[in-house]
């Protein structure tokens, strides 16, 4: 036996060479893969496919999951948001009404702004000037003003009125002068009026417009020249693909004739629809004007529903024109009866120079002051403009 010693314990026997038997558990762990192995590797792969693991170091938890999915994709978000917002454009904003033209309009535009008020998705604005036209563009230059309107805001549905002040000499395209008894004066104004239509499509393509005639007038000879340029505005609109409005039936009596009077179908009573200018509307002129107006607008405008547009459109339909009664011959104090003619035009035109008065003008030119203001009864005798047309009447014998 050999002696051993603590040094020697301690180190232990000398290790052998010898190869030694593998155990069962080292067999298990270093042989090559078997069916444990390939069991969980097709767990794994199952995992991936289902997307709870595969590049993740803890799957999320299924409380969490809905919140973590809406989170991970915003852009599914803004898609299903983007056809609401699409929707608000044009289709679903409000739309814009616009009215504008002479001092007709004016009446016409506060009617309609009064049945229109507070109806929702529409937004409406107006714009009427006295005294204006296409034949005076020194005055007021519509084609600019027009601009500047449709610019800030472009309208989808236009009412024009425009042509009573027009029965005048107009500028031609090259600078000639074209008289209201030439042939071409209606070529010349048609193509005047076109300019406007044309100004609101290059604002909106799809507006609608539609021009408002006037209507009859109580002088022969302004009416003779209105009626033409009616003629000129409707043809203008049968061309050019807007609506003309014809108010002249709605201001005639039965013969056809301009009346200052109508009477209410349900109440039978009579109301004057015309002042004493023959050439302004009353308030309940104005107001058929307005249903007149507004019966016409259809189609493209789809005004919304109100309940003074309603009552507009009743009082077009009841307020029935009927002829003025024979005027009653005025007496002096003397008792000698005094019949007062009528203005009567000469075709002449006289521009407004600084301080002018009508007084100063009927003077000077030696007409009658009362037939100049008759002729005139857009021109405001407090507001003159220099340059300003006044039509003159004949002078009296």
């Amino acid at each position: 036996m050999p002696n051993w010693t603590v040094k020697d314990a301690a180190a232990g026997p000398p290790r052998r060479s010898a190869t030694h038997q593998p155990t069962a558990a080292t067999s298990a762990r270093t042989a090559s893969p078997g069916p444990i192995r390939r069991a969980l590797a097709a767990l794994a792969c199952l995992a991936c496919l289902l997307g709870t693991a595969c590049g993740q170091d803890e799957a999320p938890k299924s409380a969490d999951a809905p919140k973590t999915a809406t989170q991970a994709s915003p852009s599914a978000s803004a898609k299903t948001a983007s056809p609401s917002q699409s929707s608000q454009s044009p289709q679903t904003r409000a739309k814009r009404l616009l009215v504008v033209g002479d001092s007709l309009s004016i009446s016409l535009g506060e009617q309609l702004e009064h049945a229109l008020a507070g109806a929702p998705g529409l937004d409406f604005s107006r714009d009427g000037q006295r005294s204006t036209g296409l034949s005076r563009p020194e005055l007021l230059d519509w084609p600019t003003r027009l601009r500047e309107l449709v610019a800030k805001a472009p309208p989808d549905i236009v009412v024009i009125m425009i042509g009573a002040n027009d029965v005048m000499p107009l500028a031609a395209a090259d600078g000639s002068r074209v008289y209201f008894d030439q042939p071409v004066w209606d070529d010349t104004y048609a193509a005047k009026a076109r300019e406007l239509v044309a100004i609101c499509r290059q604002a909106n393509p799809d507006v609608a417009v539609s021009w408002v005639g006037a209507p009859p007038m109580g002088d022969a000879a302004l009416n003779a020249g209105v009626k033409r340029v009616n003629a000129v505005l409707s043809r203008m609109c049968a061309e050019a693909g807007c609506r003309f409005i014809d108010a002249e039936a709605a201001f005639s009596d039965p013969e056809g004739r301009y009346t200052r009077h109508a009477r209410d179908a349900a109440t039978a009573e009579a109301t004057a629809i015309r002042t004493a200018d023959g050439v302004h509307l009353t308030e309940a002129g104005a107001r058929l004007l307005a249903g007149v107006t507004a019966a016409s607008l259809a189609g493209k405008e789809h005004l919304p529903p109100a309940a003074g547009l309603d009552e507009l459109r009743a009082q077009a339909r009841d307020l029935r024109p009927v002829a003025d009664p024979a005027p009653q011959p005025q007496r002096e104090a003397s008792g000698k009866t005094k019949v007062r003619a009528k203005a009567r035009p000469s075709g002449k035109v006289y521009n407004v120079r600084d301080g002018d008065t009508f007084r100063l003008i009927a003077k000077r030119l030696g007409v009658s002051e009362d037939d100049l203001v008759a002729l005139n009864p857009d021109a405001d005798p407090r507001r003159l403009s220099i340059g300003q047309p006044l039509r003159l009447p004949v002078r009296r014998r």
